[in-house]
Parts: C-alpha cells; sequence; structure tokens
C-alpha cells in the first residue's frame, strides 16, 4: 500500500507549526469553503473534519488532497486540539481514532481487492472529501463509485480541480471515478448508482466509512440490506465502522443508529462471513496504539457486554470495524444452514 513508513508518533512529533498550503488562499477555494462553512449542515461537514484529520496524520496517512479538501477552518481547529493534547500529555491524541480508521480501510480494500484478482467495482457510500481514487493504487482495476449528496460533490469536484491544476504529479489512481448524486437515505439511491454505470454481477467492495451512524434505524437497516441482497448475485464485501450504544451518548442529536454487536446483525442482513475488530486489535493497531493504558486497549481487555468501566463508571464507548462478505453459494449455505435451524 502506498503510504509513509507507520510509528508511534502524533502529528506534533514531525511538524510543531501548521503548515496550510498556497491553495487555500486563493479566491476561488475561499469561495467555495464560504459555502461549507454558511450554507451545509454538520453532517456535510463532518466530510471536511475527516480530511482534515487525514491531512494532520499525513505521516502515517498519504493523502496529499486531505489539506485541501479539509479546508483551513477544520485543519485549524484540529491542530489547536492535538496541541492541547500534547501539552497534557494525553495518551490518546486528537484524530489517532480516525487515523487508525482510515489505515483499516486502506488495508482492508487493498487486500480484497487482491483476493478478487482482477476488475472489480467500489462503491463509497457517503463519500464525502475522500480522495482514495487518488490515492490508492491498488484500485488501478477498479471502478470507482462515490455516492453522497449533490452539493457536496459539486464543491469536492471544484476543489479537486484546484488541486489538481496546481499541482503536476497528482493524477487518478483507479480505472475510473463516477460521482453519484444521492442520499442513501432515500430509497433511489441505488437505482440512481446502476442508471451511472454500476453492475450488480460484478465483484463489489462497498464503503461505509464514518457515515452509518448518523442515520436512523430504519435507514441504516435499509442500506445494509441492500448490499448484503447483493450477496447473492456476486462477491460482495462490506467495511464498515459501526457505534455501540454508549457512543451514541457523546452527540445524542447527531449519532443515531448503533449496533452493539453488529457481528450478529450482519448475517441476518444477507451477510455469511463477519470480522470484527475493535481500535487497538491486531489488524487495527498500526503502531498508533503502543501506550497499553491508553482507552482503545483498555476497551479491548473488557468484555462487549460490560457497559461502564469498572475503573472509573464512564460509559464504554466503542467503535467496531467490520468486513463482512458473501457470495452466491455462501449465501445459499447460510439459507440452508437457517432453515434446520428452525
Amino acid at each position: 500500500m502506498d503510504r509513509p513508513e507507520q510509528g508511534n508518533a502524533s502529528p506534533e512529533d514531525h511538524e510543531l507549526e501548521l503548515k496550510l498550503p498556497h491553495l487555500l488562499f486563493t479566491k476561488t477555494v475561499r469561495e467555495l469553503y464560504a459555502k461549507i462553512v454558511n450554507e451545509w449542515d454538520f453532517l456535510k461537514k463532518s466530510a471536511c473534519q475527516t480530511a482534515a484529520g487525514r491531512a494532520l496524520w499525513k505521516h502515517v496517512i498519504h493523502d496529499p488532497l486531505a489539506d485541501v479538501l479539509a479546508g483551513e477552518t477544520y485543519l485549524r481547529n484540529l491542530h489547536e486540539k492535538i496541541k492541547k493534547d500534547r501539552h497534557n500529555n494525553a495518551r490518546e491524541i486528537s484524530g489517532v481514532i480516525l487515523a487508525v480508521r482510515t489505515l483499516w480501510f486502506d488495508s482492508k480494500i487493498e487486500a480484497v481487492l487482491d483476493s478478487f484478482g482482477g476488475e472489480a467495482q467500489v462503491v463509497l457510500l457517503g463519500a464525502g472529501m475522500d480522495s482514495r481514487a487518488y490515492r490508492l493504487s491498488c484500485l488501478k482495476e477498479s471502478d470507482v463509485f462515490e455516492v453522497d449528496f449533490p452539493e457536496v460533490l459539486q464543491v469536492k469536484a471544484a476543489l479537486l480541480e484546484e488541486a489538481l491544476e496546481s499541482t503536476e504529479h497528482l493524477r487518478m489512481m483507479a480505472k475510473s471515478l463516477t460521482r453519484v448524486a444521492a442520499d442513501i437515505r432515500e430509497n433511489d439511491w441505488l437505482e440512481k448508482l446502476q442508471t451511472s454505470g454500476f453492475v450488480p454481477e460484478k465483484n463489489t467492495v462497498w464503503v461505509l466509512e464514518g457515515i452509518i451512524y448518523y442515520l436512523s434505524n430504519s435507514q441504516a437497516i435499509q442500506v445494509l440490506k441492500i448490499v448484503g441482497e447483493k450477496c447473492t448475485l456476486t462477491h460482495t464485501v462490506l467495511l464498515a465502522d459501526f457505534m455501540n450504544k454508549a457512543s451514541t451518548t457523546l452527540s445524542s442529536s447527531t449519532f443515531r443508529f448503533y449496533s452493539d454487536w453488529p457481528d450478529h446483525l450482519l448475517p441476518s442482513l444477507g451477510f455469511p462471513h463477519v470480522k470484527l475488530s475493535q481500535i487497538g486489535d491486531p489488524d487495527a493497531d498500526f503502531g498508533l496504539m503502543h501506550d497499553p493504558l491508553n482507552l482503545f486497549n483498555k476497551l479491548r481487555n473488557l468484555p462487549r457486554s460490560v457497559d461502564t468501566h469498572p475503573d472509573d463508571g464512564k460509559p464504554c464507548c466503542r467503535l467496531y470495524l467490520v468486513q463482512a462478505s458473501g457470495s452466491p453459494n455462501q449465501t445459499i449455505s447460510l439459507k440452508a444452514s437457517s432453515q434446520c435451524n428452525i
């Protein structure tokens, strides 16, 4: 995978001062970000916050477009949080969850595409300011589809146009990239995806990164069902992150859907195979969880059924990284097994 050598260091070990690219101060980019600040709701703005995390953890994440996709406001906000964490010798530096999550998704996308051994489709649902089509070489034989609100895709396309014009060495890595203006909370997003060239019978990786907990329960289940149904047609892999119930209390007005046991939920929605990881597990560490006393390692040592931490009585807020998969033969076997157990 194309990324720099990883270590245990936080961003400030590499860059004490925030250095903003000149492109952020051009008239066009400033106008685009004025639109984001003044017109976008919290869900759309979360895409810029994610990009800021990738930009400021650049010593472990290779994303040369993250700065311009994040914007000055979100870069400065996260940079100040990181400085404060460093000053206070915090065990968890702001943005580390996002860094681990990004690296986990990157590594799983690469591994799945390698297992497919040829052409495939990668669908990013709620793509936001994701730039994997421009930074992951493993996508060279894949058709990438980015699904998001039309206004998000329009601003993103304009920002990328500015960035690509100003930097000669940046180019698209994916075989193709198609942006699909659709709201996955509605019932027509799959139809719009297929109209845009998505082929249901082709091997597909579905990516739901940092989005599903913003949906209502019915909306989230519907999206997962739609993806799960594709297991009856072709090799299908879902990569997603889930919050447990305690995590949604961090902002009850923002986070809506949760699952304490996504590894139990997903088989009921059509996925025969499910693997769940937590931040700090061997495949979700990346050299960033070296402190055994940090929050994530402490949570890993507790049974998932424990709701409050015995040391301090605080809720056990967990983020689950989940890979679920299926194919026609596996789905038939799953149905047969279910019928035998009735």
